[in-house]
């Protein structure tokens, strides 16, 4: 079963369309859940709309905690084996699921990443490929250096949710720690494929610039301790990755 965990925050212009590229690729025991921060437009509408005729599609509240929170939520709630996430305003390609779904049959893999393209508000192209932008890799320490792809293009097994969880950032980088204590505890595996549009304007969470030099050195601090952390209290999970990585 596959969960889609999908944050959403005044999303009302596009969330219609994402939502439509999402429950098209979903089974019948598959399940999408919306984590909603209180909005001051009409997403709450129009979620509980899609939800009140899809039984898959859950709304989960979030009180307005932000952008990491939400996400947090949306994370804590699926039940499904593969975990998504998703933006409100991005559009799936039509076989992203089974794509992904695909790399999973390797029993070894936990995470899968894959490409996306870069558009306008009108899903114009603006780039093809983010991975060319931000030198796509599934290397822990690359990627602790800088990540170098989006959170909506990450899925996961299930069984690493109780290590990501809760996640230590509070400002954005719920992608980049999930990324990266997904890199630790399991096998990451890279898509060269562009499975879904990233819509760019105004009002992304996801910053148009580079951060400033603080941010980025108290976002790395936040995200190496707490790792450390995270693999003292799973280190038998992470020996025996490491055993297994040397069959």
């Amino acid at each position: 079963m596959v969960s889609v965990a999908m944050a959403v925050y005044n999303g009302e212009k596009y969330i219609k369309e994402q939502l439509d590229s999402i429950i098209v690729q979903l089974q019948n025991n598959d399940e999408l859940i919306i984590s909603y921060d209180n909005s001051t437009d009409n997403t709450w509408n129009i979620i509980n709309t899609y939800a009140s005729n899809d039984s898959r599609i859950k709304v989960v509240v979030n009180q307005g905690k932000g952008v990491v929170r939400n996400f947090e939520n949306a994370i804590h709630h699926c039940q499904g084996k593969y975990i998504f996430f998703a933006d409100q305003d991005d559009v799936w390609m039509k076989e992203k699921v089974e794509i992904v779904l695909e790399a999973f049959k390797d029993p070894k893999v936990t995470t899968v990443i894959h490409d996306a393209c870069l558009t306008d508000e009108a899903l114009n192209v603006i780039h093809p490929s983010t991975f060319v932008i931000r030198n796509g890799s599934p290397n822990v320490i690359h990627n602790f250096l800088r990540l170098s792809y989006i959170g909506c293009c990450l899925a996961f097994r299930s069984e690493l949710k109780e290590i990501i969880l809760p996640i230590p950032t509070v400002s954005r980088s719920h992608d980049w720690w999930t990324g990266t204590i997904c890199s630790i505890f399991g096998k990451m595996v890279m898509i060269d494929k562009v499975l879904i549009y990233h819509r760019q304007h105004g009002n992304n969470a996801t910053p148009k610039t580079r951060s400033p030099i603080h941010y980025q050195i108290n976002v790395r601090w936040i995200i190496m301790m707490n790792a450390i952390k995270r693999c003292f209290k799973f280190r038998e999970l992470l020996i025996r990755k490491l055993r297994g990585s040397k069959k």
